[in-house]
């Protein structure tokens, strides 16, 4: 049963159509996040909380987020939705990490399986072992955002080391649901031959046949005291399509 008290902070709800128009999306934007990644585009979301804030264009302050129960969510969620398309459409979490407000991720999802709507959560994988599997076998479609292969330099990147990454991404892929690895490919700090290989074999190891490659328009600040490694150009469609060919080429 839910618990309709049950709350998070969620920064936006977008609704969208599917790229081949056969249902709806509705994408819940959760705030918190456990990371601290140099390149991030959207550093308020790691704030879990309401936060008020300063429009310096409309010289205003506004909230950042809003408190909604799950109750209303799913009723938002359920609006947005074509009854006779509830396996074309669905629902997405993402954030942030919107694993963090995990009582309220199990709680909603939970619901909307038992409606039979389709479920799709974006992570970091940087989860409470016990968290992450109790919400896997709620999860359709499980996109996996894996930002570097080698322990210390993600540490650096991030500000945390990813041996619960790499565990989660294991598991993940021994259970029910659907799982695409996504590669945060970012100029200057993971775009070289060598991270393509680096890549490779850690995620063979691990037993990851494809993934798709997600490269930042944001390019390592120079200014900033934890980054070493300099800014760079962003990528072209050639640098690109030879990172992807180098990194199939050794997972085969």
């Amino acid at each position: 049963m839910i618990t309709r008290n049950v709350s998070a902070c969620i920064r936006e709800i977008q609704k969208h159509s599917t790229p081949d128009g056969s249902g709806t999306q509705t994408i819940l934007y959760l705030k918190g996040c456990p990371l601290y990644c140099n390149w991030c585009p959207n550093p308020e979301f790691r704030n879990p909380e309401v936060r008020l804030l300063w429009d310096p264009i409309r010289a205003k302050h506004y909230e950042d987020g809003r408190i909604y129960t799950v109750q209303e969510v799913l009723e938002l969620c359920l609006d947005n939705l074509d009854p006779a398309e509830r396996t074309a459409s669905g629902v997405t979490l993402t954030g942030g990490e919107a694993m963090m407000q995990h009582t309220f991720v199990y709680e909603l999802l939970s619901r909307l399986k038992d409606l039979g709507v389709h479920t799709a959560v974006e992570t970091t994988g940087y989860v409470p072992e016990g968290q992450f599997a109790k919400l896997l076998p709620l999860i359709d479609h499980l996109i996996f955002y894996v930002k570097h292969y080698e322990r210390e330099a993600h540490r650096k990147i991030t500000g945390v080391y990813n041996d619960l990454i790499i565990e989660n991404l294991r598991n993940s892929l021994s259970s029910p649901s659907e799982v695409e690895v996504r590669l945060n490919l970012i100029p200057g700090l993971n775009d070289r031959p060598e991270d393509a290989e680096g890549f490779a074999r850690l995620l063979q190891r691990i037993g990851v046949k494809q993934v798709q490659l997600f490269p930042s328009n944001n390019q390592t600040d120079p200014s900033n005291r934890n980054n070493t490694q300099g800014s760079a150009s962003p990528f072209t469609e050639v640098e690109l399509a030879a990172y992807q060919d180098a990194f199939q080429n050794l997972i085969r």
